[in-house]
C-alpha cells in the first residue's frame, strides 16, 4: 500500500480541524432544555400607571435546583425597557426598570415560597412547578408613571428575566462565574406599542 502525501495529510488535517471548529460554534439543537422563556408581555395605562403583564416560562437547571433545594434564595430579575423610536435619528431610551421576585424552600415543611416585588403576600406552593409557574405569572405590576410614554409617540418595549448571580452567596458566586448552570436568562421579548 502507498503512503498519502504529506501534503494531502496537511490538507485533510486543515479540513478536519475547520469542520470541528464550525460544528463547536453551531448552537446544539435542544442542548439548553433548561432556561427562561418569556412568551407574551403587554403593558397597558391602569389605575394611574403603566402596568406589566407577561407570562414568562421558567426552567431550571440542576445546579439551580440543588442549590435551591440547600437553602440558597434564588433571585429572579425582570427587566423592562421602553425606547422612543425616532424617525432619522437613533431611539432613545425613556425607561429601564427592573423587578425582583424571590424563590425559596424550605425544607421543614417541604415547600416552596414565592415572595413578589410587589407587596403583596408570599405564596406558598408544594411542587417546584407550581411555584415557577406562579412566577411566571406576572399580572398588572406597576413599572412607569403615567407621563413616561407620551400619547402619539412610537415606543418599542423589551421585556426579559434573567436569574440575578449578584444576589447568590459570595461562594456560590464564584461558582456562577464558571458554570453555567447559574447562567439563566431569557432572550429579549420586544414588541412596538403607540399609547
Amino acid at each position: 500500500m502507498q503512503s498519502s502525501s504529506p501534503r494531502f495529510q496537511a490538507v485533510a488535517g486543515c479540513i478536519a480541524a475547520l469542520f470541528t471548529a464550525l460544528l463547536l460554534t453551531l448552537p446544539a439543537a435542544g442542548a439548553r432544555a433548561e432556561d427562561f422563556d418569556v412568551r407574551t408581555a403587554s403593558m397597558g395605562l391602569t389605575d394611574g400607571a403603566w402596568r406589566l403583564s407577561a407570562r414568562i416560562e421558567y426552567r431550571l437547571t440542576d445546579e439551580a435546583i440543588a442549590a435551591l433545594e440547600n437553602g440558597v434564595m434564588l433571585t429572579i430579575r425582570v427587566e423592562l425597557g421602553a425606547d422612543r423610536v425616532r424617525r432619522w435619528l437613533p431611539n432613545t431610551e425613556v425607561l429601564a426598570v427592573h423587578r425582583d421576585w424571590q424563590l425559596s424552600y424550605e425544607p421543614l415543611t417541604k415547600r416552596y415560597l414565592v415572595a413578589y416585588p410587589d407587596g403583596r403576600a408570599d405564596t406558598s406552593h408544594g411542587t417546584l412547578f407550581g411555584a415557577l409557574n406562579a412566577l411566571g405569572r406576572v399580572q398588572g405590576l406597576a413599572v412607569a408613571e403615567p407621563g413616561t410614554l407620551v400619547a402619539g409617540q412610537t415606543y418599542v418595549i423589551s421585556v426579559r428575566a434573567v436569574l440575578d448571580q449578584q444576589r447568590l452567596p459570595g461562594p456560590l458566586q464564584v461558582l456562577a462565574f464558571w458554570d453555567s448552570g447559574f447562567s439563566l436568562e431569557s432572550d429579549w421579548y420586544e414588541w412596538t406599542m403607540s399609547p
